[in-house]
């Protein structure tokens, strides 16, 4: 039987905090590293090292971040194209640490969860770039909205002609619906039948500050308690919230 670990709630509230207080470490892109990841994530899910090398000339790349629940699963897929049109595709799965997946030699392989890269051809890049178009990514970000980490949502964000652009998706939102970039993404990446997509679903979300107190307080309840994060004008918001 496969054992699912996690944290004490006081390790989860160190964690939490020390995430909080270096949501400005910068990212430097995707990484199988969980202690980097974890001092980088809000950085990574901002694009922040996309926007910082956007330039005229600059490669067009795009990050695609699902959170399908926190707790549960969280993809993420970063493309870079390449002049000739073709793309190279680098995609996460993250989960539970598994300790099954214990090793001596890599005593945090059980947090990297699995990646994978691949070569993606024109004729995909040109279909995602249509899904994405038809998904409104051009549209302005739903600027004020916050996203927490135990509900469903997309961020993207994207370097196109020289200019940084930024958008998100929650579970709730009619843009959610008009998704249309989520099956091309699935096709394209292998490790759609390694792990299967943790899909959307309904839920019955307490208010966010009541549902961390709970997660926190309850007794025989050892998950991390949720976090959130706020869209900005065109990207995240940094420092506090609206």
């Amino acid at each position: 039987m496969q054992r699912r670990f996690r944290f004490s709630n006081t390790v989860h509230i160190f964690v939490i905090t020390l995430l909080v207080g270096l949501a400005g470490c910068a990212s430097t892109g995707p990484t199988d590293n969980p202690l980097r990841r974890s001092l980088t994530w809000f950085s990574y899910l901002g694009g922040d090292d996309l926007r910082t090398t956007c330039q005229p000339g600059s490669p067009e790349r795009y990050r695609f971040v699902y959170n399908a629940r926190a707790e549960e699963q969280i993809r993420t897929y970063d493309i870079i194209v390449g002049p000739s049109g073709t793309g190279r595709l680098e995609s996460h799965v993250l989960t539970n640490g598994d300790l099954d997946r214990l090793s001596v030699v890599d005593p945090l392989r059980p947090w990297r969860g699995v990646e994978s890269e691949v070569t993606v051809g024109t004729a995909e890049v040109n279909a995602l770039r249509a899904a994405l178009a038809a998904s409104g990514f051009d549209q302005p970000a739903p600027r004020g909205t916050f996203l927490r980490s135990d509900d469903f949502y997309w961020i993207v964000s994207a370097c196109r002609d020289g200019a940084f652009r930024f958008n998100a998706y929650r579970r709730d939102m009619p843009s959610f619906e008009a998704i249309r970039f989520d099956a091309p993404l699935f096709a394209m990446d292998p490790l759609t039948r390694q792990v299967a997509v943790n899909p959307p679903r309904e839920l019955n979300l307490a208010p966010f500050l009541s549902a961390q107190q709970k997660s926190r307080l309850a007794p025989g309840v050892h998950g991390s308690p949720p976090w959130q994060v706020q869209v900005g004008e065109n990207g995240l918001k940094t420092g506090l919230f609206d």
